[in-house]
C-alpha cells in the first residue's frame, strides 16, 4: 500500500533522473523535394528515408516529389522544402534571372546526365556534324535545348543552322531516327542504357564532351546555411550514408524496400532499373573517384558559369556565392 512518505520517496527519486526531453529530443521535420516523380534515378533520395538514414540522424522526412526543376526551385524558395535535388544549369539560371537565394550544398552527378545518341548507320560522332542537322529534344525551352545552345556555342555552328523537334525523354525517340523526323537526340542516361541492352546500334556521347558542368546537385537556401547549418550538415551525412549503402551494398533489396514507401514507376523491370542504377553510379557519381563523392568540383562549376555566360544564357551577379563545400567537408568528416 503507498504512503505519503513512499511517495514522497519516488517523487525524489524520479526528480534526479533526466527529463524525457533531455533523454531522447522530439526528431525535426523535414521536407526535401525531387524534380520529378519518384524516378528509380532517384532512389538515393528515396533509399534517405526508407533506409532509416534520415531518421538517424535525427529527422521526420517527408520526401516530395516536384513536376519539374522550376516547380522545386519554386518550392524552396517559398519555404515550402529545405532541400531539393536540381541541375545545377538551371539553378544558375534561376539565379541570374531574380537574385534567387540558392546554395549548392553538394553535387550528386558530377557528370552529366544527357547524351546525344544517334544510329551507328548514320553518326552524328562530334558536335560538328550537328551542321544543317536535325536534333530532338526533351522539351523545348527546357535543359536539353539549353545544352544544345552551348555545345553549338562551342564549335561555331548558329543556332539557325540547326532545326529541332520535341522527341521525349524514351528509348522509343530512335525510331524519330529511323522515320528520318531527327538526325539525333539528346535523352537522359537511362535511354542509351536501354538502348543498349535492347541491342540497338547507337553511337552516343556526353554533353560533357562540349559544356562540362555540375549536374546534379543538393540545393538549399542561403537563410538555411546560415541559420541552420546543423541541420545542413546532419542531411547531408544521411546523403552520404544513403549513397554509400548504394555503393556497397546490393540494390535490389534496397528498391524493394524504397518501394513500400514511393511509387516507383519500372521498378517491375528490376534487371532494368538495376543497369540504369549502375551506369548512373559509375559514369555520373563517381566520375572524379569516390574520393569526391558528393564535392562540389570548383573546376566544373567555373566551366559552367563560363560556358552560360558566353552563350548569354546566365550571368549571375557572384558566380562563388552559389556553391559551398563547407557543409559536405564537415558532413565527410563525421
Amino acid at each position: 500500500m503507498a504512503t505519503r512518505r513512499s511517495f514522497l520517496a519516488a517523487a525524489a527519486a524520479a526528480a534526479a533522473l533526466p527529463a524525457p526531453a533531455v533523454l531522447a529530443q522530439a526528431p525535426q521535420p523535414l521536407a526535401f523535394m525531387t524534380p520529378f516523380g519518384f524516378l528509380p534515378d532517384f532512389i538515393e533520395m528515396m533509399n534517405m528515408v526508407s533506409g532509416g538514414h534520415l531518421a538517424r540522424h535525427g529527422f521526420q522526412p517527408t520526401l516530395r516529389a516536384a513536376n519539374g526543376t522550376a516547380q522545386a526551385l519554386q518550392q524552396l524558395a517559398a519555404g515550402q522544402v529545405q532541400f531539393i535535388r536540381a541541375a545545377s544549369i538551371d539553378m544558375i539560371r534561376a539565379a541570374s534571372a531574380a537574385n534567387a537565394p540558392f546554395l549548392a550544398v553538394a553535387t550528386s552527378h558530377q557528370g552529366s546526365t544527357f547524351h546525344m545518341i544517334s544510329l551507328r548507320e548514320r553518326p552524328i560522332e562530334r558536335a560538328e556534324d550537328l551542321r544543317g542537322r536535325t536534333v530532338g529534344l526533351v522539351s523545348v525551352g527546357g535543359t536539353t535545348d539549353t545544352f544544345l545552345d552551348l555545345i553549338l556555342r562551342r564549335v561555331n555552328i548558329p543556332r539557325s543552322e540547326v532545326r529541332t523537334e520535341t522527341t521525349g525523354n524514351s528509348p522509343g525517340a530512335l525510331q524519330f531516327v529511323r522515320q528520318g523526323r531527327v538526325d539525333c537526340f539528346m535523352a537522359s542516361i537511362i535511354v542509351p542504357v536501354v538502348l543498349r541492352q535492347q541491342n540497338e546500334p547507337i553511337v552516343a556521347w556526353s554533353t560533357d564532351r562540349y559544356a562540362p558542368m555540375p549536374s546534379q546537385c543538393y540545393i538549399t537556401t542561403r537563410e538555411i546555411a546560415e541559420r541552420q547549418p546543423e541541420t545542413v550538415v546532419r542531411f547531408l551525412r544521411a546523403l552520404r550514408d544513403s549513397m554509400n549503402e548504394l555503393l556497397d551494398r546490393p540494390n535490389q533489396p534496397i528498391f524493394e524496400r524504397a518501394s513500400r514507401d514511393f511509387e516507383i514507376p519500372g521498378i517491375r523491370n528490376m534487371e532494368l532499373t538495376l543497369a540504369v542504377t549502375e551506369a548512373s553510379k559509375r559514369e555520373l557519381w563517381l566520375t572524379r573517384g569516390r574520393e569526391n563523392l558528393l564535392r562540389n568540383l570548383p573546376d566544373l562549376w567555373e566551366s559552367g558559369f563560363a560556358a552560360l555566360r558566353e552563350a548569354g544564357l546566365a550571368n549571375p551577379p557572384d558566380p562563388s556565392a552559389l556553391w559551398t563545400n563547407r557543409f559536405i567537408e564537415e558532413a565527410l568528416r563525421a
